[in-house]
């Protein structure tokens, strides 16, 4: 009878034992599941936000475009365009002028650099009176920008302020920083329809 017992309290201990082991299983399995979530909630509430000013990215991408060269292929196509352009053409020759291949493709690769930036208007003034003026030179050079800044303004959502720098390598002489200040006028998202640049060291006059 005292060996059944004891038979008994042995098999009963052993009982409470797996029980035991199974709670602390079932815990440990618990706490971790929640772990991952809290790390998973954690991943999602850092996770990056990838949406940026489209207005700043269209200043800054015809700044780099424009004081990064110069331009060799603006350059190249200027040339060709320049030799077939007649002297003192008739209106007949003009028009055939304006539809050359030469011509064509010059406003053509304009129009691939800087339009996607602009309002149409403003691509139509830019063209006119500042695309490339920084390439337009026979002289050998090197143009980089940096320390590009470009703050939108507080009395209006469209007007933008900036200011960088444009390192000039000239092929004789010693290379130097020049400053620029300028702004915007950007009346659609990520459209220019002005901008204007105070080159404030005459870079221009260098290069010229």
């Amino acid at each position: 009878m005292a060996d059944k017992l004891g038979r008994c309290r042995i098999l009963l201990l052993y009982g409470v034992l797996g029980l035991l082991l199974s709670a602390i299983v079932v815990g440990c399995s618990t706490e971790g599941g929640a772990g991952d979530d809290e790390i998973a909630e954690t991943a999602e509430i850092v996770e990056p936000d990838d949406e940026m000013d489209k207005s700043e990215e269209a200043i800054r991408a015809v700044i780099t475009q424009e004081f990064n060269g110069p331009d060799e292929t603006y350059r190249d196509l200027w040339n060709v365009m320049a030799d077939k352009q007649p002297v003192e053409p008739s209106e007949e020759e003009y028009s055939a002028f304006l539809e050359s291949a030469e011509y064509t493709d010059l406003m053509d690769y304009m129009e691939e650099s800087y339009a996607q930036y602009f309002t149409e208007n403003g691509y139509d003034n830019f063209s006119r009176s500042g695309a490339f003026n920084y390439s337009f030179s026979d002289r050998t050079y090197q143009l980089s920008t940096s320390d590009i800044d470009i703050v939108q303004s507080d009395n209006g959502e469209t007007l933008y302020s900036f200011t960088f720098e444009v390192w000039h390598e000239p092929a004789e002489g010693e290379a130097a920083a020049y400053g620029f200040e300028g702004r915007a006028i950007v009346p659609e998202e990520g459209r220019i329809g002005e901008i204007e640049f105070d080159d404030q060291d005459q870079l221009i006059e260098e290069i010229r």
